[in-house]
């Protein structure tokens, strides 16, 4: 006696195909380069505004003691607007709003 055969079963559906592993924005963007291109701006921008605060804390810092600036045109002229009560060359009449920000540049 012969032994039955297991039947065989024939899937005729196609194959799926598997799809890649989902990257990451980092991955994509390091892909395109964009990283470097915005390291590059961010490292820029940062440089300047750094510049920018350390001229205005020398200026504030080579002011005489007891120093205030007689108008908020002087102050923007100085380039050191706006001015913080904290400041040197601060006073209450460049404070139009009474909230320790003197020559703001909105009214």
């Amino acid at each position: 006696m012969a032994r039955p055969q297991p039947q065989r079963r024939f899937n005729n559906r196609p194959q799926r195909r598997q799809l890649p592993a989902p990257e990451s924005t980092l991955q994509t963007a390091g892909r395109y380069g964009l990283i470097a291109v915005a390291s590059g701006l961010g490292l820029a921008f940062g440089a300047n505004a750094l510049e920018a605060a350390q001229e205005r804390q020398a200026i504030l810092d080579a002011l005489p003691s007891g120093y205030t600036y007689s108008g908020c045109n002087e102050v923007r002229a100085a380039g050191v607007a706006p001015l913080y009560s904290y400041e040197p060359g601060f006073s209450e009449r460049l404070d139009g709003d009474g909230d320790g920000i003197g020559c703001e540049p909105y009214h």
